[in-house]
């Protein structure tokens, strides 16, 4: 639709039109986008604003909110908002005090624990890690280990260092099914010993499973079945963010999402992260036609968004066929990768700023930060602003080699401080944005078959490996 913004030249947009920054951007709860280095003109950004005008995407978020089955291949809604809503119904409301009352009794230290493992992969593993990673104020009493990968090596170094009669363990898992996550606990649950059922804790959709496992009934933390595992963070899989950060900021997170819901619910329009989110990477994705998304952040606390988008936008838009199961004639989800700014402008950006093709980039930064060492904090920022403003606009002067081409399409998001709120509404409008670009593109943002597939062949192939040796020759016919 955009295809001819592939030879606009933004440098000398922005050269003609010193406003454009602030045409280009808006706020929303504390968050700027700046999109000023899109190769966009006026009349196509108010094409692409428009999309979210057509009354489509109201009539959809309205189907979401209702309860509407939204999920059709599994004849399901998505109900996840209701996690974090300020008045769930009662069962909901007794779920989300269990797991919060346990968080803060072992942030505050009373249940007699120094560490904790938390096993979980996928959902169950990357946003209650970013939550922690970025939260974390260093006052909690225990320290967690979040245990995702099957690393034998790993598990037996850390281990070696804990002690089992202090260490708890959080087993998260919606199905109590998953292979990688059993294996890790079943390991886990070998070393603790005896102590294990007194200082084990299962986040499930399936209390039968973790009740058969070993853990005590009462030590269960049920969450609906209705939950999708990328959207399990408000969950009681939220349990061990919790207990590193306490109760009282995992509830400001909590509000902070609940926020974005309310924008999301009622006005999904151009003036919402969420939308806003949205319409930019419909406008790479379809637009240009770039098949990569790089989100990478330049404040530090936030190094794992990457990460944990990564399965938010690609686990939900990565698909081939449409509601109505015809094959989809244009491109889904984007890949997504992420990490610290300045680690990769010391690996990657090379290839960003002189390779031949073109990868666009979010920035991810705030303004200031709470910590000893404010300098740090302002180096950060002006890289990047560097980094934006090469990648936009490049480098004409020099030998060639030193030249850079600029036109690479490059936003900004910032925020002045980041807070729980903050990270909340973030992370929800995210996840808002991921089912606006699925009404948009008419595909299922809440199944996964192809993982589902993956895992029914591992476990087949498992029981063949398992049954006859494995050599380097025999192994090829399993491909």
């Amino acid at each position: 639709m955009w295809q001819e913004n592939n030879k606009l030249d933004v440098a000398r947009m922005s050269e003609h039109d010193p406003e454009r920054h602030k045409r280009f951007s808006m706020i929303d709860a504390g968050w700027r986008v700046d999109y000023s280095g899109f190769p966009l003109t006026c009349a196509a950004r108010d094409e692409l604003l428009g999309l979210a005008g057509t009354g489509e995407l109201a009539r959809a978020v309205t189907a979401l909110f209702s309860g509407a089955i939204v999920n059709p291949s599994e004849n399901q809604p998505a109900l996840h908002m209701s996690l974090r809503a300020a008045g769930p119904d009662p069962e909901l409301a007794e779920q989300r005090e269990r797991f919060l009352h346990l968080a803060a009794e072992l942030h505050e230290g009373s249940q007699g624990l120094t560490d904790l493992l938390h096993v979980g992969i996928g959902g169950s593993d990357l946003g209650p890690r970013l939550v922690a990673d970025a939260l974390d104020a260093f006052d909690g009493r225990v320290r967690v280990h979040w245990l995702s990968t099957m690393d034998g090596r790993r598990f037996e170094q850390l281990t070696r260092r804990l002690d089992p009669a202090r260490t708890g363990l959080v087993v998260a898992s919606k199905s109590f099914g998953t292979e990688e996550t059993l294996t890790l606990a079943r390991a886990a649950r070998d070393w603790m010993g005896a102590g294990f059922t007194d200082r084990s804790w299962a986040s499930t959709a399936r209390p039968d499973r973790a009740v058969e496992f070993g853990i005590a009934p009462e030590r269960v933390l049920h969450f609906p079945a209705w939950v999708g595992g990328r959207f399990s963070l408000w969950s009681s899989v939220g349990v061990s963010a919790a207990a590193v950060i306490g109760r009282e900021r995992f509830e400001q997170l909590l509000s902070g999402a609940r926020q974005a819901d309310r924008r999301f619910c009622e006005s999904p329009d151009a003036g919402s992260l969420a939308v806003m989110l949205a319409l930019l990477m419909h406008f790479l994705r379809r637009g240009l036609d770039l098949p990569t998304l790089g989100v990478v952040s330049y404040e530090p606390r936030l190094a794992l968004l990457g990460d944990y988008l990564q399965q938010l936008i690609m686990e939900s838009l990565g698909k081939g066929v449409d509601l109505r199961d015809r094959p989809v004639d244009q491109p889904t989800a984007p890949l997504i990768f992420g990490g610290r700014g300045t680690d990769l402008q010391h690996s990657i950006f090379q290839a960003f700023h002189q390779g031949p093709e073109t990868h666009p980039l979010i920035l991810v930064g705030s303004l200031a930060d709470d910590h000893a060492y404010p300098e740090w904090h302002r180096a950060q920022l002006s890289h990047l602003l560097a980094q934006a403003r090469a990648l936009t606009r490049g480098r004409s002067d020099g030998a060639a080699f030193q030249r850079l081409p600029g036109n690479r399409p490059v936003a900004l998001l910032l925020t002045e401080r980041l807070t729980p709120e903050g990270l909340g509404y973030l992370l929800a409008s995210f996840e808002h944005a991921v089912y606006a670009l699925a009404v948009f593109w008419d595909i299922n943002a809440f199944d996964q078959w192809g993982v589902e597939e993956g895992k029914r062949l591992a476990a087949q192939i498992r029981q063949r490996l398992d049954r006859a040796p494995v050599s380097l020759e025999s192994l090829g016919k399993e491909s």
